[in-house]
């Protein structure tokens, strides 16, 4: 028994070693990488045109990330490690701050910044998404963040500098965390791509049919009509060809298609 426990306390000993030398490796690349961000500061200075965030390189690693996942470690797990990784590399090339509305909910809120986020950049809660339109449209260094189940009106109509570039969760899957579905405000941004899921704004007297492929994100019901805020794959339009000239209809951004999980197992 002795030269038994002996050997499994010299195994445990040589696993905690290989532990220990792949945390030293991490934290090597990660320096690494900074001065790879160094050199990028070099080469292009600052950035303050709008291009702190990068929804469409940042929907591509994500897929990367995804394709080349296995074992039993949560995806999840590891898209906010690396999405705190990411948010404070980007936030060192061009310092940003993050507007998140609090009107839907504010523990969720929260909660979906931090996840996407991370730590390191600052986080202002302002009571509903006008504020967070109002930060972003008046500052190139400003995200927002505002959840789908926002309680202050048609807030998508109000939209204007600031649109729509993603939506929370990317990686889409039943009970994960941070999973209350949320849409990413920004400015103009430096580096534009096409959306692959395009956002309008849609004002009509009554209900219509949405195009085939098409999703309502929220709804609003006034005096003035029906207001809804719809998803629509690129060039497709909100609503059939047959009835956009007699409706308002507004593009006010877009983002790229999320990816869906395959549930959990218990």
């Amino acid at each position: 028994m002795s030269d038994r426990k002996g050997d499994d306390l010299g195994r445990l000993s040589e696993l905690r070693a290989q532990i220990d030398a792949i945390d030293e490796s991490i934290h090597r690349l990660l320096m690494q990488r900074a001065t790879v961000i160094d050199a990028l500061i070099a080469v292009k200075g600052h950035q303050k045109n709008g291009a702190a965030f990068r929804p469409g390189r940042e929907a591509d690693m994500m897929r990367r990330l995804v394709a080349r996942h296995s074992g039993h470690l949560p995806i999840t797990a590891v898209e906010h490690l690396w999405r705190e990784i990411i948010s404070t590399f980007t936030a060192l090339q061009a310092p940003f701050e993050v507007a998140v509305s609090t009107g839907g909910d504010v523990a969720s809120a929260v909660e979906t910044t931090r996840f996407t986020c991370g730590f390191s950049v600052p986080m202002h809660l302002v009571d509903q998404a006008d504020a967070v339109i109002e930060r972003v449209g008046k500052a190139d260094d400003w995200l927002g963040i505002v959840l789908l189940k926002e309680q202050s009106g048609p807030w998508w109509e109000r939209l204007g500098r600031a649109a729509i570039v993603a939506r929370l969760p990317f990686l889409a899957q039943d009970g994960r965390p941070a999973g209350e579905p949320a849409l990413v405000l920004a400015p103009p941004l430096a580096d534009p791509v096409p959306f692959e899921i395009e956002c309008h704004a849609v004002t009509t007297a009554q209900a219509t049919p949405l195009a085939d492929g098409a999703q309502e994100l929220a709804r609003c019901v006034d005096a003035a009509g029906l207001h809804r805020l719809v998803a629509a794959p690129r060039g497709l339009g909100p609503l059939p060809a047959a009835m956009d000239g007699h409706l308002d209809i507004r593009p006010v951004g877009g983002y790229a298609a999320p990816v869906q999980l395959q549930e959990r197992r218990s």
